[in-house]
């Protein structure tokens, strides 16, 4: 026998596509049967809110109603309305205890919110400046959406514990689910009162933000004797306490497995494995036979993995029929899986097993899926997939899609953006040209190119497309955001040298686009060849620190990343070509200054053109309008390099870059 873990459970999701209180009961009862202990009722999303709050009557009179809608082809009507009376609720919950199952209710905030705030669109986020109200809609397509509830008002927090309130004297048991995944940023980053939460608090980011408002309301809820379970997204700003339970489904993988070593409890709900909404060529019930028991995030912290479950989630599933084939057989082999019995000793063996339980669960006339669902051929596997393909191009889904891309694309750019501590007013013009693309869900006014916000707004989201699956994509998560941050060192230059911030250096940071040049630690390397020949171009930021430790802890890692992920450029010989390495710095600079013992570490250096522009730039920090011969009378002195400089260069002299190979350790 195996371990019988404590939480064992299913899923369903009538916020997408109502699911008759009947129905409802009879897949508790079947549930039971098959020995879970759990049932979770997503009763709130974007397209739907399904149960009744008496102090906010809104929510069902207008979130549970729903328009004609988009969901691959599904009928577009049925079962698109409806609600859960409280009495309802009662009755739901008296059948699960004398079935022996607890219900865990889910109302999922700070996102997926677009019904609550269709009905209460008060509790929504304010835009700067005094704008007109955000408009909000009970959803008609799949996806992600930007709707928030307001985690910098008081009223809006208030508004959101009084429906835990009704939802706690509902539910007897010892857990209330409150969502947390898919909470994109957009309207949090732009509504000032959540920016002033965050300044109030001494949060760096959005993500800091959310865990706020998840403690705050893991509070409430422990108050009243309640555990809080949240998707394990909610993990991103930050540890979470022990009286809460994170349910795992996609990423995220090291902050779980923190979690967990912390003493923490998760439910397992793996996407690719207990997803079982997903159509049987994904995931057929063999898949899961043979899933292994223990996910790797929880590999040496076993005893806090308390259980597992498996969603239903309701985008494609219109009526009960539709349910039952999804939930059997795979639903059976996972309940098997959870109660701890040995499993069969093959998929043959686990088939007659099936077999025998859906005999066993006869009385209840359930609809099974058809036995050659259950471990499809590879013929039926690629029909299934093609079948699938079909449905992405049906009238409408090309922009579903579309849209919902657009819409995760811009929450990953602004949360790069502020990752990468890109200053807020440039930050926000960058995001808006292509937030204002997606129409309607933006709700931003139309942005202009303004001083290079095209451009960078383009490499970055282009470098996003890299990093998910291309040059950047399974690079250390330190390499990316140390090399992106280049962006933002190029924007406060602008700032320094033109009194505005602005972006023009394109034609340099798409090298860093492409990942052909990386920071790491002090310094930049540039993987380049010619021909046969292939070396490291070593560039100096201009936030460098030329201390020699530093230097040389920057060396060593750029040797170990090569040697990892480009190994023909592991030995390549680092080559700079800078002004720094200038020979007339000798006699402008002390022995022992930082720029001198930098040199010594190249072998002999070989001048190369005049960099009196380079020298106006990075040493005066000045304008390209003023970096020219005209302007070196008014050069500052106020520092002995800027003072001996401006002596130098007003007497003729001339500072040429120059290029060497690094020869030795820094400061030997």
């Amino acid at each position: 026998m195996g371990r019988a873990y404590s939480y064992r459970s299913f899923m369903l999701d009538p916020a997408r596509h109502f699911l008759p209180l009947e129905e409802v009961l009879k897949l508790i009862k079947a549930a039971s049967m098959l020995g879970l202990n759990r049932f979770h009722w997503h009763l709130t999303d974007d397209q739907g809110w399904r149960i009744e709050i008496r102090r906010y009557p809104r929510l069902t009179e207008i979130g549970s109603v729903r328009g004609e809608s988009c969901f691959w082809g599904e009928n577009p009507t049925e079962n698109n309305c409806g609600f859960y009376s409280q009495q309802d609720i009662r009755r739901a919950v008296e059948w699960a205890r004398e079935c022996g199952v607890e219900i865990v209710p889910e109302i999922e905030v700070p996102g997926h919110a677009s019904a609550m705030l269709a009905a209460y669109p008060q509790y929504g986020c304010r835009r700067e400046n005094g704008a007109a109200p955000r408009q909000y809609q009970v959803q008609t397509r799949p996806g992600v959406f930007p709707a928030l509830l307001c985690a910098g008002r008081e009223d809006s927090v208030a508004f959101l514990e009084n429906i835990l309130d009704e939802i706690c004297r509902l539910f007897p048991g010892p857990y209330v689910h409150i969502g947390g995944d898919e909470a994109v940023k957009q309207h949090w980053r732009r509504c000032p009162d959540c920016q002033r939460r965050m300044r109030e608090n001494g949060l760096k980011n959005e993500n800091e933000l959310q865990r706020w408002l998840v403690l705050r309301v893991g509070e409430f809820l422990k108050q009243r004797g309640k555990r809080t379970i949240v998707w394990n997204e909610s993990l991103a700003g930050g540890p979470l306490p022990h009286h809460f339970v994170v349910q795992h489904w996609l990423g995220n993988d090291k902050e779980t497995a923190a979690f967990l070593c912390e003493g923490g409890e998760v439910i397992c709900s793996d996407a690719d494995r207990y997803y079982i909404n997903r159509p049987y060529h994904m995931l057929d019930a063999r898949a899961v036979y043979e899933t292994p028991e223990i996910p790797a995030y929880a590999k040496g912290h076993e005893d806090g993995l308390i259980g597992f479950e498996c969603p239903l989630w309701g985008e494609r599933i219109t009526n009960a029929r539709r349910a039952q084939e999804r939930l059997f057989p795979r639903l059976a082999i996972a309940a098997m899986r959870a109660r701890g019995e040995d499993k069969p000793e093959s998929w043959e063996a686990c088939r007659e097993w099936l077999r025998r339980e859906k005999a066993r669960l006869s009385d209840l006339d359930l609809c099974w899926a058809e036995e050659k669902y259950w471990a499809m051929s590879p013929e039926d596997v690629e029909q299934g997939k093609k079948d699938e393909d079909e449905k992405r191009h049906l009238p409408g889904m090309d922009e579903v899609f579309d849209v919902n891309w657009g819409i995760i694309r811009q929450d990953m750019l602004e949360a790069l953006l502020s990752l990468i501590e890109m200053p807020r007013p440039f930050a926000l013009q960058t995001a808006n040209i292509s937030w204002s693309a997606l129409g309607r869900y933006a709700d931003c006014e139309p942005a202009d190119d303004a001083n290079g916000t095209k451009e960078l707004n383009e490499q970055l989201l282009s470098a996003l497309n890299s990093r998910l699956s291309g040059a950047w994509a399974n690079k250390p998560e330190d390499v990316w955001l140390d090399t992106m941050r280049c962006f933002t060192r190029f924007v406060n230059e602008h700032w320094r040298q033109c009194g505005q911030y602005g972006f023009d250096r394109g034609f340099w940071t798409v090298r860093q686009v492409e990942g052909r040049l990386f920071r790491l630690g002090e310094l930049e390397y540039e993987r380049l060849e010619d021909g046969n020949r292939k070396t490291l171009a070593m560039h100096i930021p201009s936030d460098a620190i030329l201390e020699p430790e530093k230097l040389n802890a920057s060396v060593e890692k750029a040797r170990a990343f090569m040697k990892e992920f480009y190994p023909e450029w592991a030995g390549a010989p680092i080559t700079p070509n800078s002004w720094l390495l200038s020979h007339e710095l000798a006699s402008l600079l002390p022995e022992d200054s930082r720029i001198l013992r930098f040199q010594r570490a190249f072998a002999p250096t070989e001048a190369q053109e005049d960099c009196l522009t380079a020298v106006l730039q990075w040493v005066y920090v000045l304008p390209p309008q003023e970096r020219s011969c005209e302007s070196l009378s008014s050069l500052l002195e106020d520092t002995s390099l800027r003072r001996s400089m401006k002596a130098f260069l007003l007497s003729g002299g001339q500072i040429h870059a120059a290029k060497g190979t690094l020869a030795r350790k820094f400061g030997v």
